[in-house]
């Protein structure tokens, strides 16, 4: 009844010539928006953001008698339109059902003539979803309220650390809606403080000097392990198939159709803020589709595939000599934002959902199941590295989606964090023998081995130019 009676008042805001003539449509969106809330975590990481679902209690706050020295964050960029390659899929599909030549039933029966695809303008593919160019006024889940929300409780968790750290850099891969999002998190912050945005570029000329080091590794090949990945079972799918095509007789979806359904589901949910073809699916079929992507993932970003350890180890080398260097610089708050797969490279290197147990695609293992992609990146995902100082010691610990995730071995200090020299002994470990320019062939592409744009900004200033994909 609350967020109903918010969205009320929102569209009576935005319609206050007639403001007792809400369009009907939107008094729909009213009573639908935020009922499919449970299903974020099971859309690949593909719909709106939400909190880390096994949240141990750990308050995310600083420890009683410790102070904040240093706020690094490496973020995704907030909510969006599907990509252009994912966006011809969609239409594909789309363009299957709008030839149905009968009236829908069954899942399907709100396709009718009122009913308007979420993808409206191809212009949109590859965008950050916005007030601008959302479906409806009143959607919820756009990337850039997102970022500004993002921001405010930013401000709010490290207020009196801001108040001696008004002016740092903010560091965006060239991507525009990574950029996008950065600006929305800035202007959010609010006028107070002194931020040089700066663009980092993702081309693979790039180098080593990246927040996006997938685009310069050409010995990456995501078909590495595409057996183990094909070996899962696809029945779920088939399934969704027949039962939409035995509801609607004539409609021949195959069963790339109902994989395609599945991301339709979550980018509208990006798009308007709520997508009846979410309703399709039993929470039976989000499992199995949940599980694929964790599969996929798994094997070709994460633990599963040796390569990106070396991959990560690029940002988390950064990232532990600013730690390092954290008494000696005068930026205290590192913000960094980029793409998903960048995030889950670093977190494969740094350790934090990874049990050393190897995905099986013979079944789901529900008890032994640690990795799971979308809960680590869904759309505007934020891991944070907070170190701080209690006494005359100071201690590390990781915040991934509002959520402390203690290090499995190191957790003994406040807040259950990590010892600073152990967690260096222990990010050692992790990085040694993994050397990102060589394991990645990077000289086939680029003669830049280091990356140095959080040292040099200032007189180097990056301004890569935009890309739209």
């Amino acid at each position: 009844m609350w967020l109903e009676n918010n969205m009320l008042m929102a569209l009576a805001g935005l319609y206050t010539a007639h403001a007792l003539s809400i369009p009907k449509k939107y008094k729909a969106d009213v009573k639908n928006i935020g009922t499919q809330e449970h299903i974020f975590p099971y859309l690949a990481g593909s719909g709106p953001y939400f909190s880390y679902p096994n949240d141990y209690g750990i308050s995310a706050d600083t420890p009683s008698g410790c102070e904040i020295s240093q706020i690094q964050l490496l973020a995704r960029h907030g909510e969006r339109y599907p990509s252009k390659s994912k966006g011809k899929k969609l239409l594909k599909t789309w363009n299957t059902l709008q030839h149905f030549p009968y009236q829908f039933n069954g899942s399907l029966s709100f396709i009718d003539d009122d009913y308007e695809f979420f993808i409206q303008d191809l212009d949109n593919l590859e965008m950050e979803t916005t007030t601008e160019n959302s479906v409806n006024a009143i959607n919820p889940y756009t990337g850039e309220m997102d970022a500004k929300k993002h921001a405010q409780e930013f401000l709010a968790q490290y207020a009196d650390f801001l108040e001696d750290n008004r002016e740092f850099a903010v560091f965006a891969a060239s991507s525009q809606r990574v950029h996008d999002t950065a600006q929305f998190f800035i202007d959010s912050l609010g006028d107070k403080f002194n931020i040089s945005l700066q663009v980092v570029s993702e081309e693979p000329s790039a180098g080593a000097n990246t927040l996006s080091p997938g685009y310069s590794c050409p010995a990456w090949n995501p078909d590495e392990y595409e057996d183990i990945i094909g070996s899962y079972s696809t029945t779920y799918l088939k399934a969704i198939a027949e039962r939409l095509n035995r509801e609607n007789s004539g409609l021949n979806l195959t069963v790339t159709d109902a994989y395609n359904l599945f991301d339709w589901c979550a980018f509208e949910l990006n798009a308007r803020g709520y997508s009846e073809i979410c309703d399709v699916f039993s929470p039976e079929e989000l499992i199995h589709y949940s599980y694929y992507d964790d599969l996929t993932a798994y094997y070709e970003d994460g633990p599963g595939y040796p390569l990106i350890q070396a991959v990560g180890a690029l940002y988390f080398n950064a990232s532990i000599k600013l730690l390092q260097q954290s008494e000696q610089l005068d930026q205290k708050v590192w913000l960094s934002f980029t793409h998903d797969t960048d995030i889950l490279n670093y977190l494969t290197t740094v350790g934090l959902f990874d049990d050393e147990k190897k995905l099986d695609p013979s079944y789901i293992p529900f008890r032994n199941h640690v990795f799971h992609k979308s809960w680590f990146i869904p759309q505007g995902a934020r891991v944070y590295t907070q170190k701080y100082r209690c006494s005359n010691e100071s201690y590390i610990r990781y915040v991934v989606n509002d959520a402390v995730i203690p290090l499995e071995n190191c957790s003994d200090g406040p807040g259950f964090s990590c010892e600073a020299n152990k967690f260096y002994k222990y990010a050692e470990n992790r990085t040694a023998n993994q050397d990102f320019y060589q394991s990645c062939n990077v000289s086939s592409v680029s003669n830049i081995t280091e990356l140095t744009f959080f040292w040099d900004w200032n007189t180097t200033h990056y301004n890569a130019t935009l890309l739209k994909e």
